[in-house]
């Protein structure tokens, strides 16, 4: 591990509609319902900032929520450290707010990965220390993920040497990355919706990932020559990690994920 320092984005804001789940949990947020008995964003931010490689962490967020999020997130050691912004019409709008030089080098996640442990930013951070990429993402093979929550039932992206799942974790390393979150102006979600990875890396990036042919960094390279910015995998070895909270199912699994972290006093590792 090195002195280095990330800036954290924490993207925190509603899809518009009242989510079904956040409905259920009677709040106005998904990411404010309650995970084991803490607020899913909480829980979150305190996995950023206990990771040990944070220097500045940022959550995005309506304005009109903003107050709301800071009475959720006051009970955390450091707090007062946390800056607001306010969330755009987009997630890349509300990236590329943030995304500027100065912020560099930035990782970016969600308010609905519960999972995600200070360990996983950590390893994360610690990989993109070596990368010579203007970019990164956090992928995790398939197989763990089966093999500890079958149930999970996970959109996986298959390529030739396997298939893997989003962990939510995304990296901005140098200032060609700037330019990267336009990426996300068609909604993200590609695993959940691949369609949009057309007006995100044209149609010839699409077939050449539809096709199953070739590898995962071959289709990575091809994406990163479309939008001109070398773009590398972090392959994080960790079931949990790309199991965000999207539907009733979800919450269950993560509740009792968390509930019996925690039981064995394990909240961080």
């Amino acid at each position: 591990m090195t002195d280095r320092r990330y800036t954290a984005l924490v993207l925190a804001a509603s899809r518009g509609d009242r989510d079904p789940l956040a409905v259920a949990g009677g709040v106005s947020h998904k990411c404010f319902i309650a995970i084991a008995g803490q607020p899913m964003l909480r829980r979150v931010v305190a996995a950023v900032m206990a990771s040990g490689r944070i220097g500045r962490t940022i959550v995005a967020i309506e304005p009109g929520s903003i107050a709301e999020a800071r009475a959720i997130l006051a009970p955390l050691p450091g707090a007062e450290g946390i800056d607001y912004v306010a969330s755009r019409e987009t997630i890349g709008a509300s990236i590329a707010a943030v995304a500027t030089g100065e912020m560099l080098p930035l990782v970016i996640t969600t308010g609905d990965n519960a999972l995600h442990t200070s360990g996983m930013i950590r390893y994360f951070c610690d990989s993109l220390d070596g990368l010579g990429e203007d970019g990164a993402l956090g992928v995790t093979p398939a197989r763990f993920v089966l093999e500890k929550y079958p149930e999970g039932n996970r959109a996986f992206h298959r390529f030739r040497d396997g298939d893997f799942s989003s962990c939510n974790l995304y990296a901005l390393l140098t200032p060609r990355a700037l330019a990267a979150p336009r990426i996300f102006n068609s909604g993200g979600q590609f695993g959940k919706k691949p369609r949009r990875l057309i007006g995100a890396f044209g149609l010839f990036a699409f077939l050449l990932y539809k096709s199953r042919l070739f590898t995962l960094r071959t289709v990575l390279r091809a994406f990163s020559r479309t939008i001109g910015l070398r773009t590398a995998p972090v392959l994080m070895p960790f079931a949990e990690g790309p199991i965000d909270v999207d539907r009733m199912v979800d919450w269950e699994l993560a509740d009792r994920i968390v509930a019996a972290r925690e039981g064995e006093g394990d909240g961080h590792a």
